[in-house]
């Protein structure tokens, strides 16, 4: 900086830091990236159906909805896909497009991200969580695809478990778990670049829940990635679903929020 001017240093905030972190692997997993009016569209043609490969994400600050809608009809039928999908992660833009995308019938989802801070509830036992290979985690997250509403299509739940291998492998993921009677019933990922670290695809069996598993593999991979050199630590929660509360209780601070909006095939939905 020169001496005497009259400049300002822009320093990237922990959320800034944690959206370029998630910009950086969709980037990895993308076999096509389009350039569209308001930002990238990213698509994974070997994934169709899977939501998060392929979507619009929105990049400029001024957006018309009516013509964002018309962009994502236009290059999700190009790329042969029967979803719509458009990710914001500017809140104040995603916060204006709310109501015109509801009003057509698109499914609305806003999600927090949380730095970790520590400092939070710890009664849950860490020391009963084991990292593990991924091989050993997926007949777990098998098992819960196969809960959802899409989960009676073993083609779908197939596709899903190998789009998550490319993510994860994007992300370096390491893998934790707790076990009962040997086999894993709650699990979590945690994704590094070595500066930043991601928890995330936490999971419980329902048979297993409310016994404070989520929340000991919650804290055993920030734990990690803190002794790891890790200096920020985030994850992000559903705005309108309880798992942001139990987050904050072990130590997660809200830091902003993005917003999607879904059009979702006929008979087949794929998160």
């Amino acid at each position: 900086m020169r001496a005497g001017g009259n400049y300002a240093l822009l320093v990237p905030t922990e959320l800034d830091r944690a959206l370029a972190f998630e910009e950086r692997l969709r980037a990895r997993c993308a076999e096509r990236i389009v350039p569209f009016r308001f930002g990238r569209a990213y698509f994974n043609d070997s994934h169709p159906r899977v939501w998060y490969l392929n979507e619009l994400v929105v990049e400029a600050k001024d957006v018309d909805p009516g013509e964002l809608a018309a962009e994502a009809e236009l290059l999700h039928t190009d790329a042969g896909q029967a979803h719509r999908r458009c990710y914001v992660p500017d809140e104040a833009v995603g916060a204006r497009l709310e109501r015109f995308f509801g009003r057509i019938g698109w499914r609305v989802e806003q999600e927090v991200v949380m730095a970790y801070r520590g400092g939070g509830v710890r009664s849950a036992n860490t020391s009963s969580v084991e990292e593990v290979a991924r091989e050993d985690v997926l007949p777990l997250r098998e098992e819960i695809s196969r809960g959802e509403p899409w989960g009676t299509d073993e083609d779908v739940v197939a596709e899903i478990m190998d789009a998550n291998r490319l993510w994860e492998a994007a992300g370096s993921a390491r893998y934790f778990t707790v076990r009962a009677e040997g086999a894993p019933v709650a699990a979590a990922d945690l994704y590094s670049d070595g500066r930043i670290a991601q928890v995330e695809a936490v999971v419980t069996l329902p048979t297993h829940r409310s016994l404070g598993y989520a929340s000991a593999v919650v804290l055993r991979a920030a734990d990690e990635a803190q002794a790891a050199g890790h200096d920020l630590v985030f994850l992000g929660a559903d705005a309108g679903d309880w798992p942001k509360e139990l987050y904050a209780r072990l130590g997660f601070e809200e830091i902003g929020r993005t917003w999607s909006f879904l059009r979702t095939p006929a008979r087949v939905a794929l998160t």
